[in-house]
């Protein structure tokens, strides 16, 4: 039928709110069965009700739909029939009886079920469920299992329906229901119903190992040691040919995940199983443990080759999709792809009902490190936030420590390093492999503490990880080289040559200019050669990745040796580009012993205010500058506290000094660079007492 036409606003009859009985059985079955929908319907689902129910009404339905459009009963929109208000549906419900309701509930999810609209058929059964014919409970089934009704969706249909009573039968329903639960992010729920069944022991042992193999497919993300130890135990119990190839599968792909190290021999030992018997989805559990090996060596590419590979169309990888999407922007981060991956981060949050929620923490994860790659402190500190907060203890540990990482690095960028000490000292890292790499980021977030010896437990942590995978390492870029900062200010030079290394040979794997970079940086940083820092900030500046750059940058003005000139315009650049991510400036790597170099952030500033800062540097009050600058007095003083924000000084005196080293260090192109004139400070000093200006001097040191 074609649309009707919406009746005018200003002709429309009086809507209705109650159930007259004037009403014909016709109008009144519409009615009921627009009512039922639930959401606007089109004519074609009445006709397809009615057809299905045998009670066609006497009268025409479309005929009888114009008729209560015109009486005020129906609305025709342009998404479909809807009854006037919701108070009418209420009372046309309560007026249906139940057995009529519950009959027509589940002939529209039939009829949706057929009409390629699984999601709205779930729904309906979920009204209706546990009260049903035999034939409803068999579309439940058949739709828990359709990928567009979400995981969350089908664990209700599955938990609403009875149990089967066979015990084949309950252990497949019980296996789907966990699954499902499992990628609705229901965790807790999956694990404690799995190990009430495991206690129970009503299976036998075959079936009790594969609930143990589950059991470790789902701790995961939660404790790893836990998930390789159900796995373990699966394995040495019991098990069909079909069961074995699952849990070997399985336990390949988490091993090479963790890093494991039999990884190679169990990804072989899956591949043999998998032969023999295939399992559902083994196939690309062994992509994905492929991908992850590769990974753990550095070799990017060849991992972006196998996870493009994989058909995540695949009904078998429906409880891997997920996983697989998120591999697969990890890799892209890794690789420098910063639009695929905003762009395929964008897609998987689109999708995540379906894909299954339990992915969402780590999806989070991975765009507040997209954030943190690219120099979007400020929103990836505020995405994390939301998430810890927004979430609460539900959080997985891993996404929780990632999230936690990101807060704890933008607060040491700001230079609120009292913050971020405060977060980390109640964080105690896990001893002992594999739960302890959960906390690799965390540890390189706390090296970019001034004193990064207070936190021993997590940097050992991140010292330690790159030799049993690189993965963790490979994320974000600049982690590598704030690494080896942090193992050489603690006189561990074996460390850091052992993670220069790691970075050298993910550079010649991935032959890219952001890795060449990286690991350029490296060595500059363990050689002190100012060429191969050269190199680094070189290859960066043609990356997405500022902070890197940055870093190297200010890595390359701290080289010996340097010219004074150079040295202050990367220092000037470095400051720029850290003020424009929002984060405190070159002060973030000063040590506890300070430094002597200067560090305006000069090139921060406004033209205008370049003009307030001159001429307030050389003596002149702010009234004088605004005379001179033909602007108002408030300008002058709204212009100086930017000033002072921007270049880290408090006071005049502090002003002079820094400006004095910038127009020293102007000279210092063209001649020798001659002491910074006394006149200029004692101009500024004048109203300062005398014992400031020796302690400002320090200060702008």
């Amino acid at each position: 039928m074609s649309q009707l036409p919406e009746t005018p606003l200003t002709n429309r009859p009086k809507m209705h709110t109650g159930v007259p009985s004037s009403l014909t059985t016709a109008q009144r079955w519409v009615l009921r069965g627009v009512a039922v929908a639930d959401a606007p319907c089109g004519l074609w689902f009445l006709e397809a009700v009615a057809e299905r129910t045998g009670s066609t009404p006497d009268e025409p339905i479309d005929a009888t739909v114009e008729e209560l459009i015109a009486r005020g009963f129906l609305v025709d929109t342009a998404a479909g029939l809807r009854l006037a208000s919701i108070a009418l549906r209420d009372d046309v419900l309560r007026d249906t009886p139940a057995s009529v309701r519950q009959a027509l509930r589940e002939t529209a999810a039939e009829v949706l079920a057929d009409a390629g609209r699984p999601a709205q058929a779930a729904r309906q059964l979920l009204r209706v469920l546990p009260a049903v014919s035999r034939s409803a409970r068999a579309l439940a089934t058949r739709l828990a299992a359709d990928p567009a009704v979400g995981p969350s969706l089908a664990a209700d249909l599955l938990l609403a329906a009875p149990a089967p009573g066979p015990a084949d039968e309950r252990l497949a329903w019980l296996v789907d229901v966990a699954d499902n639960l499992y990628l609705a992010g229901r965790v807790d729920h999956t694990l404690r119903m799995l190990h009430r069944e495991v206690a129970a022991d009503r299976y036998g042992p075959r079936q009790r190992a594969m609930l143990l193999g589950r059991l470790g497919a789902y701790y995961a993300t939660q404790r790893p040691s836990l998930s390789l130890t159900y796995l373990g135990r699966a394995l040495n119990q019991e098990l069909d040919a079909a069961g074995r190839s699952w849990t070997l599968t399985m336990l390949a792909s988490l091993a090479a995940r963790f890093g494991h190290p039999d990884a190679a021999e169990l990804v072989a030992a899956a591949e043999r199983a998998q032969e023999r018997s295939p399992s559902p989805g083994g196939g690309i559990r062994l992509a994905l443990a492929h991908a992850s090996r590769a990974t753990a060596t550095g070799d990017l590419p060849r991992a972006a080759r196998i996870l493009r590979e994989v058909d995540a169309g695949e009904p078998a990888a429906r409880t891997q999709a997920v996983f697989l999407r998120v591999d697969r922007v990890a890799n892209q981060i890794a690789l420098g792809r910063y639009v695929d991956a905003a762009t395929a981060l964008d897609g998987v949050a689109t999708e995540i009902d379906t894909l299954g929620t339990v992915g969402q923490p780590l999806v989070t994860a991975l765009d507040c490190v997209l954030r943190l790659t690219t120099g979007e402190l400020a929103e990836a500190e505020a995405r994390a936030r939301l998430a810890l907060t927004g979430r609460g203890g539900a959080l997985p540990a891993q996404a929780r420590v990632d999230l936690l990482a990101t807060v704890v690095e933008v607060l040491l960028r700001r230079g609120e390093v009292a913050a971020a000490r405060d977060l980390l000292a109640d964080e105690r890292p896990v001893v002992g492999w594999p739960d302890d790499m959960q906390w690799f980021r965390l540890g390189c977030a706390a090296a970019g503490d001034p004193e990064p010896g207070r936190h021993a437990a997590l940097l050992e942590a991140a010292f330690a990880m790159p030799d049993r995978s690189m993965a963790p390492l490979l994320l974000v870029p600049h982690h590598g080289p704030r690494l080896v900062r942090a193992a050489l200010t603690l006189g561990d030079r074996h460390r850091a040559e052992a993670l220069a290394d790691h970075l050298k040979r993910a550079a010649g794997l991935a032959d890219n200019a952001l890795w060449r970079g990286v690991a350029h940086q490296a060595d500059g940083l363990l050689t002190g050669d100012p060429a191969a820092l050269r190199a680094a900030v070189r290859l960066l500046r043609t990356t997405s990745a500022r902070p890197a750059l940055a870093d190297a940058l200010y890595d390359l003005a701290r080289s010996p040796g340097l010219p004074s000139a150079e040295t202050f315009d990367l220092l000037a650049e470095a400051d720029a580009m850290y003020t424009r991510m929002g984060a405190g400036g070159t002060r973030e790597h000063d040590g506890p012993a300070g430094d002597d170099v200067c560090r305006p952030a000069v090139a921060a500033l406004t033209p205008a205010e370049v003009r307030v800062a001159e001429l307030l540097a050389v003596g002149m009050t702010k009234q004088e500058a605004a005379r001179d600058l033909f602007v108002s007095f408030h300008t002058v003083d709204t212009h100086l506290r930017s000033i002072y924000a921007k270049l880290g000084v408090r006071n005049r005196v502090e002003l002079a000094l820094v400006w004095e080293s910038r127009t020293t260090a102007e000279r210092g192109r063209h001649e020798p660079v001659a002491p910074a004139p006394h006149r200029v400070v004692s101009a500024v000093a004048a109203g300062s007492s005398s014992s400031e200006a020796p302690r400002s001097a320090r200060v702008a040191r």
